[in-house]
Formats: structure tokens, C-alpha cells, sequence
């Protein structure tokens, strides 16, 4: 399967669960993968595993959510959850990330070990296992992913934006009553 197939039709094959299109995908993007990952401080078998992971995230995300990506290319979303992929490795490695200002060629260092959660953060750590998954998915996708309603239409199993909303009002509000009660 060459690179001759549209991003949509590529879309349509990766949902109906065709291997070559998964294949192509996994070729196609590996070697920009790592070349991307270079600026991180990460062992090149590190992202391989990480590229793997995140190809197979995507692949499950198109074929048992149907995912549909309208704003985004199939690369771009892989590339996204690759990303946050290695952001989890730095962290469980407790690296010291570089972030590039845009504005001046200076760079802030942000030590993760020094971030020790404070009392709110680990009351509401608590209460998150207190919530059932589908509550805790939801609030993660728009509270740490930052995805906008529809995106979590589109990467998950709700029917409308509707749907969406009324399920993160619900969890939001059971989530603070346990606060409350706490």
C-alpha cells in the first residue's frame, strides 16, 4: 500500500481494522517519529516502544471508537499521542524538561520532582478513584487533555456534544459532592 491513499481513505481503512493500512501508517511515520523525538531526552529503544504504543493506541482509538478525525490528519493525532506518551516517560523518569519560549531563544528549566502536590491535589486524587471510569475518562479528556466537546465525541462512544456535556456536568457534580463529604 503506497502513500497515493487520501487521509480519509486511510481514515476508512484503519476502522475497518485493514492491517496493511496499519502497516502503511507505521512505516509511512516511524522514522519522522523519531527524528521528532530527537529534541527529548530519551533512548532510541524508549521511542521505538513509545512510537509502537501510540500507533496501537491510535489503531484501537479508529477501531473500537470509529474514531473520525476532522480537524486533524491521521498523522498529526498519532504524533499527539505519541507526544503525550513521551511527556509520561520524562515524567515517570522524573527528567528536567527544556520548554522553548517562543519569544527569545532562552530555554526555562521546571524540575518535576520539586512540584509536590499540595493538600487540594491529593484530596481530589482521592476522590477521582472514588468516581467511576467512565466519569474519571471523560473529566481527564476535557481537564487534562483539553479536548473540546467534540473532539470527545469523535474519540469516544457518545452520540452528541449534548451527551458529552450532560455526563461531565454529572460527574463534575458527584466529584464535588465527595468533596464535600470529605
Amino acid at each position: 500500500m503506497g502513500n497515493t491513499l487520501s487521509d480519509n481513505q486511510l481514515q476508512v481503512l484503519l476502522r475497518s481494522d485493514d492491517k496493511a493500512a496499519l502497516e502503511s501508517v507505521y512505516t509511512r511515520y516511524r522514522q519522522e517519529f523519531l527524528n521528532y523525538s530527537i529534541r527529548y531526552p530519551l533512548a532510541e529503544a524508549d521511542v521505538l516502544d513509545i512510537y509502537q504504543d501510540a500507533v496501537i493506541a491510535m489503531h484501537q482509538n479508529f477501531v473500537m471508537s470509529q474514531l473520525e478525525l476532522k480537524a486533524s490528519s491521521v498523522k498529526t493525532y498519532l504524533f499527539g499521542i505519541g507526544k503525550n506518551k513521551i511527556f509520561k516517560k520524562l515524567k515517570e523518569q522524573n527528567r528536567v524538561l527544556r520548554i522553548e519560549i517562543e519569544t527569545s531563544d532562552t530555554y526555562e528549566n521546571i524540575d518535576l520532582e520539586s512540584h509536590l502536590p499540595t493538600e487540594k491535589q491529593l484530596a481530589l486524587a482521592k476522590n477521582l478513584n472514588e468516581i467511576s471510569e467512565s466519569c474519571k475518562a471523560i473529566l481527564k479528556l476535557f481537564y487534562y487533555r483539553g479536548l473540546t466537546i467534540d473532539d470527545i465525541v469523535e474519540t469516544t462512544d457518545y452520540k452528541d456534544g449534548n451527551t458529552v456535556r450532560s455526563q461531565k456536568s454529572r460527574c463534575l457534580k458527584h466529584l464535588k459532592s465527595l468533596f464535600k463529604v470529605n
